[in-house]
């Protein structure tokens, strides 16, 4: 045979088994079942290029709470009062004697014997009380959740504002203390002892008609806490409004 033809032959053989036994450097080969051709990369390439970097775990967004709902709602004929702690309500009730029979009654509709909050306050209430009194009288008080400090026995001890203190566990600061010009002037009476609760007076006429001082419908004075003062005595109850 012609030695050329040899050389051609062998060459063709080379090749063949280099494909078929999978030579050339790991770029490919084909499966001896199917005859199919797989990929020609490195595995080693094949892992780094598919490789999973996960996000970073976010934190849910924090929930919004919502405000709570102002409380505005009162009782029939009750006042409301708008107050930066929370709303008040104040209503004023008849048939009262001592300061304590005032807060007993105060218990009966859930509510206790009110301060004052502010002077817009002190006039509302004191509206409200002469409505009620003036077909029936014209002087009137309306006993208040207000009694003195035990350091503050007389007047000129303690600061006018600073003689007494709220008592309703909701009244806070000192405004609503509207006194008689002379008050509070602690007087002190046999058993009594002190003047140590604090009511209003209510003028049907807008201010007493007599004496020498001009009290005004709507201030404040200290009364024996154990008695009347006067014939138609009044308590003026508060609660929290709903």
């Amino acid at each position: 045979m012609n030695p050329s033809f040899l050389l051609f032959f062998s060459l063709i053989g080379i090749t063949v088994s280099i494909i078929v036994g999978g030579g050339g450097g790991g770029r490919g080969h084909f499966d001896d079942d199917s005859r199919h051709y797989s990929g020609g990369r490195d595995s080693s390439d094949s892992s780094d290029s598919h490789e999973h970097h996960p996000h970073p775990h976010r934190p849910p967004r924090p929930h919004k709470p919502h405000p709570p709902r102002e409380l505005t709602k009162c009782p029939d004929n009750w006042i409301l009062f708008k107050r930066p702690q929370g709303n008040w309500c104040v209503n004023v009730f008849t048939n009262v004697q001592t300061w304590q029979s005032a807060e007993d009654i105060c218990k009966l509709y859930g509510a206790v014997l009110t301060g004052l909050q502010t002077n817009e306050e002190r006039l509302k209430l004191a509206e409200k009380a002469r409505l009620i009194t003036a077909p029936l009288i014209d002087h009137s008080y309306v006993w208040l959740g207000a009694k003195r400090k035990p350091e503050c026995p007389r007047l000129g001890v303690c600061p006018k504002p600073d003689t007494f203190y709220w008592t309703d566990g909701a009244t806070t600061g000192t405004e609503g203390f509207g006194w008689v010009s002379t008050q509070p002037d602690g007087q002190v009476y046999g058993a009594y002892g002190v003047q140590a609760c604090a009511a209003m007076l209510v003028y049907s006429s807008g201010y007493n008609t007599g004496g020498t001082n001009q009290n005004i419908h709507g201030q404040l004075d200290d009364a024996y806490c154990q008695t009347q003062p006067k014939p138609v005595t009044l308590a003026a109850c508060g609660k929290k409004a709903t």
